[in-house]
């Protein structure tokens, strides 16, 4: 049985055994008749994860991210 998983938010890249989610902040929406129509984004963290866990989170770039997780890449590989 599969779970889904949209809570972490949207998925951005793999670094190595690594993820890179982006969970996005929005405004409220303004009323309207549409009930589809979601609110703005106000800002965006991203996230790095493995597996199901959370690694390091508090980004602001998505090129912050890749670098966290590249380094966490190098240390993993010169323990091994």
């Amino acid at each position: 049985m599969s779970i889904k998983s949209g809570n972490k938010g949207r998925y951005i890249q793999k670094v190595g055994h690594l993820d890179i989610y982006a969970k996005d902040s929005l405004k409220p929406a303004k009323a309207s008749k549409l009930k589809w129509l979601k609110g703005e984004v106000k800002n965006t963290e991203y996230v790095v994860y493995h597996a199901k866990k959370i690694v390091e989170k508090g980004f602001k770039t998505k090129e912050l991210a890749v670098d966290k997780a590249s380094e966490l890449m190098k240390k993993h590989i010169a323990k091994s």
